[in-house]
């Protein structure tokens, strides 16, 4: 006989609720970019919108070449190739010859895209092509138009300068960047004065407007549609538009709402000088230790050249400090300034 052993059912007291054993979430992954790879990204973002807007125009000013009828023209190996080449170096240099303008417009677009350094050697660069592109222009079309009327190239040069509308101007304006060029170049450039290279350096904005009138007179690929027209003169406004706005009504208007004034200038060890400086709202700047601004201090004679100063302090919202090192007139400036001065700045991007 067996006998069953009833079955005991256990009743689990409920706990109270300060020992009720509490569920682990597992912790998120942590899915925030960290902020020095955000900025690496947006940077990179910058320089790739920057490099794209040089290579698209230029390749659209290559279009309208090609549409123009410049590819056809170069079957035949004689003097209509000649000046079809001298069509497309001359159409690419004044492309690059605006750019020239506009990299030195200080547009946020550029600045960010390719930091101090690579502007300075971006403008070095389309400097160099531009100014090649421009004499292979001139040489390729007098030659062309030579071979055509069956001229010396001496007498078609001069044809050119004295016959065609617009060429004295560009002539003249030919000169100013020739001297440009030549001035730019490290052993000229190692002799001369800052201050001296940079008046003669402004020089290039004339000699690029001198070009205007001879391009829209005699340039056929200018006005040969009016999408080609509406390119050029468009590219012609944003260039002087740029430089208006950028360089003279930003820095204007960030003088006005900041107020920015010398409050005491100091040495600053050997051979040094500090220069602090007070204003309104200068948090708003968001500006940081070692970042490069354009300063213009507006006390007399000097006032119009700028000059590029790093900050040498971490900014507290209230004051900016820059310092240099006494080199040249630029920074010899710096010790003479009193207090109260006002100062006109431009932020630059320090990469």
């Amino acid at each position: 006989m067996t006998t069953a052993t009833p079955s005991r059912t256990t009743v689990t007291a409920p706990y109270p609720a300060s020992r009720r054993p509490q569920t682990l979430t597992p912790p998120r992954e942590n899915t925030s970019v960290p902020r020095s790879r955000r900025g690496r990204s947006a940077r990179q973002a910058w320089n790739l919108a920057a490099t794209a807007v040089i290579w698209l125009t230029s390749l659209f000013v290559l279009a309208l070449w090609v549409a123009g009828g410049g590819l056809q023209d170069l079957w035949g190996l004689d003097a209509a190739a000649l000046n079809s080449l001298g069509r497309l170096t001359g159409l690419i240099a004044s492309n690059l010859l605006l750019y020239q303008v506009i990299l030195l417009a200080r547009i946020p677009l550029f600045e960010r895209g390719f930091g101090r350094d690579g502007l300075t050697r971006m403008h070095r660069l389309v400097g160099f092509w531009s100014f090649s592109l421009m004499l292979a222009h001139i040489a390729l079309l007098v030659l062309g138009y030579a071979a055509a009327a069956d001229v010396n190239v001496f007498v078609q040069l001069w044809e050119f300068v004295w016959d065609y509308p617009g060429m004295l101007l560009a002539t003249a304006g030919t000169i100013l960047i020739i001297l440009v060029a030549i001035t730019s170049m490290r052993r000229a450039r190692a002799k001369l004065r800052y201050e001296s290279w940079h008046l003669l350096h402004l020089y290039a904005y004339l000699g690029v407007g001198l070009a205007l009138p001879h391009q829209l007179w005699t340039g056929a690929d200018f006005l040969f549609s009016p999408v080609a027209t509406a390119y050029w003169w468009g590219l012609w406004a944003i260039s002087a538009a740029a430089i208006v706005v950028f360089r003279i009504l930003v820095p204007l208007a960030r003088s006005l709402r900041h107020r920015v004034r010398v409050a005491d200038v100091r040495p600053d060890g050997v051979g040094g000088v500090a220069v602090n400086m007070t204003g309104r709202r200068l948090d708003r700047l968001g500006a940081r230790a070692g970042q490069f601004f354009i300063w213009r201090f507006l006390d007399g004679p000097g006032a119009s050249r700028a000059n590029p100063f790093s900050l040498a302090a971490a900014p507290d919202g209230r004051s900016l400090t820059i310092s240099a090192r006494i080199v040249g007139d630029g920074t010899a400036r710096l010790a003479r300034l009193t207090p109260g001065t006002p100062s006109c700045s431009r932020v630059r991007t320090a990469r």
